[in-house]
């Protein structure tokens, strides 16, 4: 069982990965990225633990669409942001990171409620979840960093594209 909750942890977490990659590409402290992701990841996973019995029946592919909705709307944000010689986004990271969190959070949720569902323990999946998450967040943030992704990240518009067409893959309901 073990390795099927670690498996499900990635699969779930893949999304973190992207963007942590995203938002990464334009801000200097990366440390606010990691922090706000994954404490809401965190959250909501503990929190799907303690309302299992009222989600049980009304979890759906419309309400996993959400973080796509919120993925698009810090996509937007960045894309259209008035003062882009602004730090370049490191004033709103923290605020979007948590955002983002909702977005991708919302996925680590549901897969958490699945497993509670299966008896899984209330305390152990939250923190694995999380702790893939947070993973795949650093594993981002890495990449962002290399030589390659630098010159590209000059280009203005394309991390905010990555977050908007992740958020449209995830709405259309393909990410699994």
């Amino acid at each position: 069982m073990m390795g099927f909750l670690l498996l499900t942890a990635l699969t779930v977490s893949l999304d973190s990965f992207i963007c942590g990659f995203s938002l990464a590409m334009k801000v200097k402290k990366k440390l606010p990225i990691v922090i706000g992701i994954t404490s809401v990841v965190f959250l909501l996973c503990l929190l799907t633990n303690y309302l299992t019995v009222f989600f049980s029946g009304k979890v759906n592919q419309k309400t996993a669409s959400i973080g796509g909705i919120i993925l698009i709307a810090v996509g937007l944000f960045n894309l259209f942001k008035k003062s882009p010689e602004h730090d370049n986004m490191s004033s709103n990271v923290f605020k979007q990171s948590v955002l983002t969190g909702f977005a991708v959070g919302f996925d680590g949720a549901f897969a958490n409620l699945s497993l509670s569902l299966m008896g899984q323990n209330a305390f152990y999946v939250p923190v694995i979840i999380t702790a893939m998450h947070t993973l795949m967040i650093s594993l981002g943030i890495l990449l962002s960093q290399t030589k390659l992704v630098k010159k590209i990240a000059k280009i203005e518009f394309v991390s905010p594209l990555i977050l908007i067409a992740l958020g449209v893959y995830k709405l259309l309901g393909l990410f699994i």
